[in-house]
């Protein structure tokens, strides 16, 4: 877990370091990535990169979360209401859009094709809580997401498959 050292940083510093850990796994994988290239590119020494993070993966989720939660900034996630398939596609859009006009896109494509496996278990542990219907939504459209990342000329497409099969499904849950 980030430490509260880093918390306290200088903003500049902490963008820094950020940026560094930006520049690193949105060319890396976490599996190839490196200390050592975060701490020659950042300025710090390598004491305290673990004075800052437990770990290179401690380090990547904090990076990643501090990305989502930029790109979903006023994407409508209200869960105490239920959402429609229309609300779902277009929340879908958005966070692509969001993503691809972001200096995060490269991350989020890389964390989607290679890194995301490293941890499923969090994403399937919050997924198994809902209802099969938010369940078999959030597995599409996490998909649908992937699957633009990886083509994204095949966005209105796949937006499209994924609008019917929500729509499809709604009926059945009613």
């Amino acid at each position: 877990m980030v430490s509260n050292t880093f918390k306290n940083l200088d903003n500049e510093k902490q963008t820094r370091i950020l940026d560094t850990l930006l520049n690193e796994f949105s060319n890396h994988t976490l599996a190839d990535a490196q200390v050592s290239r975060i701490v020659n590119e950042s300025g710090i020494a390598r004491g305290a990169f673990y004075k800052y993070f437990d770990d290179l993966r401690d380090a990547y989720e904090y990076l990643y979360h501090h990305a989502l939660k930029e790109i979903h900034q006023n994407i409508s996630t209200d869960t105490s209401k239920k959402l429609t398939p229309t609300d779902y596609v277009e929340q879908t859009k958005e966070f692509v859009k969001r993503s691809t006009d972001s200096r995060y896109y490269t991350l989020v494509k890389m964390h989607m094709l290679y890194n995301e496996s490293f941890f499923i278990s969090t994403f399937n542990n919050q997924l198994i809580n809902g209802d099969e219907y938010f369940w078999a939504t959030q597995i599409m459209i996490h998909d649908a997401i992937k699957q633009t990342m990886i083509d994204p000329q095949s966005q209105k497409m796949i937006l499209k498959k994924l609008s019917n099969v929500l729509h499809a499904l709604a009926k059945e849950d009613d």
